[in-house]
């Protein structure tokens, strides 16, 4: 219980009971039974304040305004013991997330921060999303095959700029005395795009090598070496106890030389990553003279639950020709002058067009005369083409409309269709159907080629085969079938 009580008043900067050391003119009164009327003694005061926030918009939440709930974020490993050694909370707020700062330990943060400032170090904070849905691929404006488990999102505020504007090295001073209020945008662009896409390493990471790499290096985001490990080991070093894994790349500098042979590896490398945080790494190839032979950036993240997008924010610009938005301002000119103007900086997804395929179900036996599928509720209609019969397998011969154009995907659809029609050897028009179903992203087929339900052509053996489909022939399709 001793030991409990010591680490919280750690924590708190303050002990939970008062000591003869830490008011002397309170402990005299105390041990003279004086009266305590003339002390007072306030209560330790907490007041935090937002360092940054990142608001989660998404296109296809209509209802909450574009709000997106369906993303959950967490601090990664790492993460979480830096905000706990620097006094930071991270508070998770539905659609938005933010880190505080107590405003009464200001000057404690702030020269912490200088403290790694002098010592070249950089300081960020990471953190992942993870979807709270299975379908928010489905109705977001990504690739149909993005996969969660081999490529993620990677975002950060060093590529952050102001909405409408590219990046530029002098946006942070804008943002510092406030002279500019538009919104500050993480993604690339207006919106995320597959473009920000990284390639996500396991815990141990497989590299081919190419035969004049000697060492292979993974870098930070801040530049800084965190593993090296050697490719060509000097003989001189093989021939002694330590096995080759032990070997590190100093040794074999030091151990390399004119004359002496050298035995590679093999033409794979393996990286155990499982000791270091996770980020976005940078692995480089090195030959003998350490150049760089060729590079390529890894996203190392956690398993489960899988992330959608990993998130970098550094708090301080790293150099003055840099890019990117910060909400510490003037870090290197001192803690005394450092400003700390928080960064509220926006998160936008765009939501999904599809095309929307209608196949009719007629009752066994019941034909149809003149379907039309009309849009009722929009002041320009959508318009379908069809009804063209096809056959599908299970259902026999259906009606299929297909829309004109790409409809988005919403979580409260803004149409409203009605399907109308006659039976045959019928004189009236009826509504077959009020309220027709709209498309659901539980559903986004993604097709090349010709439209559903065309059959595919068929060759004779030996004929010579046609030219495949165009992959810009790609387009995604939302099928709903109608039983009447």
């Amino acid at each position: 219980m001793r030991r409990f009580r010591r680490a919280n008043e750690r924590s708190l900067d303050g002990p939970l009971r008062l000591r003869q050391g830490d008011l002397p003119r309170l402990a005299r009164a105390l041990a003279t039974n004086e009266s305590l009327d003339d002390y007072d003694v306030p209560p330790r005061r907490y007041t935090f304040e937002r360092l940054l926030s990142v608001d989660l918009r998404h296109t296809y939440f209509n209802r909450s305004e574009g709000r997106c709930p369906a993303l959950v974020c967490r601090p990664t490993a790492a993460t979480a013991a830096t905000l706990r050694d620097l006094g930071l909370l991270f508070r998770d707020e539905g659609t938005a997330f933010s880190v505080l700062y107590d405003f009464n330990r200001r000057a404690q943060l702030l020269k912490a921060m200088e403290r790694r400032e002098k010592a070249g170090q950089w300081t960020w904070l990471s953190f992942v999303l993870i979807p709270d849905t299975p379908f928010f691929v489905n109705f977001t404006d990504l690739p149909s095959d993005f996969q969660p488990t081999s490529d993620n999102l990677y975002f950060s505020n060093r590529q952050a700029h102001f909405a409408g504007q590219p990046p530029e090295p002098t946006d942070q001073e804008l943002h510092c005395t406030a002279t500019r209020t538009l919104p500050i945008l993480l993604n690339p662009g207006e919106q995320v795009t597959a473009a920000s896409r990284q390639r996500v390493a396991q815990v141990q990471m497989q590299v081919p090598l190419l035969p004049e790499t000697a060492e292979i290096v993974l870098l930070d985001i801040s530049g800084e070496e965190v593993l090296c490990k050697p490719c060509s080991i000097p003989v001189t070093l093989l021939l002694g106890k330590q096995a080759p894994s032990a070997i590190s790349c100093q040794q074999v500098r030091v151990a390399r030389g004119p004359g002496i042979p050298e035995q590679r590896v093999g033409d794979f490398a393996y990286l155990d990553l499982a000791a270091l945080p996770e980020g976005l790494y940078t692995v480089r190839q090195l030959d003998l003279d350490g150049g760089i032979l060729i590079e390529s950036k890894v996203l190392y993240t956690q398993a489960y639950p899988t992330p959608l997008a990993f998130l970098d924010l550094v708090l301080a610009k790293p150099n003055p020709e840099d890019t990117g938005l910060y909400p510490l301002c003037d870090l290197h000119l001192g803690a005394e002058q450092t400003r700390v103007v928080p960064l509220r900086a926006e998160l936008r997804f765009e939501r999904r067009k599809t095309r929307w395929c209608y196949f009719v179900v007629p009752p066994q036996g019941v034909r149809y005369d003149a379907l039309r599928l009309l849009d009722v509720g929009s002041p320009q209609p959508v318009t379908f083409s069809g009804p063209v019969p096809v056959q599908v397998p299970g259902a026999g011969v259906t009606y299929r409309f297909i829309a004109d154009q790409d409809l988005p995907l919403q979580e409260v659809p803004d149409y409203v269709f009605e399907l109308q029609g006659t039976r045959e050897q019928s004189l009236f028009e009826n509504t077959l159907m009020s309220n027709v179903p709209v498309a659901s992203p539980a559903l986004v087929l993604p097709r090349v080629g010709p439209l559903p339900g065309v059959p595919r052509g068929t060759r004779p053996s030996g004929m010579p085969q046609g030219p495949r489909p165009s992959p810009l022939d790609r387009r995604d399709y939302s099928d709903i079938y109608l039983n009447l």
